[in-house]
Parts: structure tokens; sequence; C-alpha cells
């Protein structure tokens, strides 16, 4: 997490959503400094610490469509980024989400590594319910929203609400190698598509991201929403209370 005094603004870094990058950008040049811990979360971690005046900062997060970042998941662990998969670390915080996380990684690099897994066969076994991140949680509470899709323009109209001139343009950072083409273009079978709609339906229609038109001929499965939303409820008590 992000926070800055002379601007009165606090960035909260939900994960994979170009937040590295943004977090870097606004330490170097817009007087930010780090509080807490990475992905802490604004609801819970920094509302429990934070003085009153710093409870009316401006809040800015992130997001970032699902159907890219579960192919940019795959390519993280086939190109065993940053040696995170072949030599786990246990995550530095959360009590039992050090210990699942790293389960459920290993897992997933041993199975595209080890048994040369494609993308449809990752996403088939790894992906089987709805959807969701913290966001559900933290986003109804943020000011501004940066979506990755628009970073550059995103971020700068972010900094011009705030009241910040804009220095540059955010740098490219922890770019996934491998990943070529436009994200919905590794889902290519009809098989991989309904999947795509039952996991990531409900999800991005709560955020308004939209399938590609020529996928129109699917339909997300009704029973996706009321699954989605009863899942949530476990979803936050875990991401609030057991993380």
């Amino acid at each position: 997490m992000i926070i800055s005094h002379k601007h009165r603004y606090v960035f909260v870094e939900l994960p994979q959503t170009a937040s590295s990058a943004i977090a870097k950008e606004l330490k170097a040049n817009y007087d930010g400094h780090e509080i807490l811990f990475k992905h802490a979360l604004y609801s819970t971690d920094f509302l429990k610490q934070a003085t009153e005046e710093e409870k009316k900062y401006t809040r800015v997060s992130g997001l970032r469509n699902p159907m890219d970042i579960c192919v940019s998941n795959y390519f993280k662990f086939k190109t065993d980024h940053e040696n995170r998969y072949s030599n786990p670390r246990l995550m530095k915080h959360g009590f039992l989400r050090k210990y699942i996380m790293r389960w459920w990684n290993v897992k997933q690099y041993k199975s595209i590594v080890e048994r040369g897994e494609n993308f449809e066969g990752f996403f088939m076994r790894a992906y089987t319910m709805p959807y969701a991140s913290w966001s559900i949680i933290e986003h109804k509470r943020m000011d501004y929203i940066i979506r990755f899709e628009n970073l550059q323009s995103d971020f700068a109209w972010a900094l011009e609400t705030i009241g910040v001139e804009k220095v540059r343009d955010i740098p490219v950072a922890n770019k996934t190698a491998e990943k070529t083409k436009t994200f919905w273009e590794y889902y290519e079978t009809d098989k991989a598509k309904r999947r795509a709609k039952y996991i990531f339906g409900p999800y991005m229609k709560r955020w308004g991201y939209a399938f590609p038109p020529e996928w129109d001929y699917i339909k997300t499965p009704w029973y996706a929403f009321p699954l989605y939303n009863c899942m949530n409820v476990a979803r936050i008590i875990f991401w609030k209370f057991l993380r």
C-alpha cells in the first residue's frame, strides 16, 4: 500500500493490475511511501491504524480483466517468473494465505512445466468455480479505479483529479514473458469459451467487462450468478479475517 501525506492519497495494490509499476511510480515522482505491506486491505488493515485525517485521503486502486489475468498466470508459471515457482518462498503476510498460495502455485508450475500442459489444459483444470478477487470488498470504497487496459490514461486522470501534475507515463515493469497474442485469443475452443463464460461472466458483468462479440452465441449459464454470490460470502470472510 502507498500513501502520500503531501498529496493526500492512498493507493491500494490489488494483485496483477500493474500495481507494482504504479506503486513504484508514485514513490518515485508523487511523494508516495510504503505503508503496511504490499497487498494490504483498505477496509481492514488500513482503517484499523489510520488517523481520522488519513481516512479522508483520496482512495485509488486498480482493476484488470480476469480473462487476461488467467492467461498471464499461465505464462508466469510456464516461464517460472522471477524464479518464484521453482524456488518458492512463503508469503510474508497472512497465516493461511501464504501456505495455500504456495501449495497452489507449486501445483500449477509442476503441471505446466513438468507435464507440458497447454493453456487450455491449465484453464480447464485449475479454474472450476466463478472467479472473484478482493476487489469485491475494496473497490466500492475507492474514489478512482485505474484499469489495466487503460493504464496510462486512467493514471493521468487519477493524478489530475487528485490535483497532481503528471510527470511521465508509467514505465513498463514486470511484463509477462511469452505472451504474444491478445488474451482472449488463447481461449480457442468452444469448450474453453463456455468455461470462460461460466468462470468469469458474473465478475466481468459486475465491473463492466465484455466478452468478444463473436462469442455471443455462447451464453453465461444462469447458475453461475447465484454460485458466484454464495462463494463471495465465504471469500469475504477469508480475505477479511483468515488470510
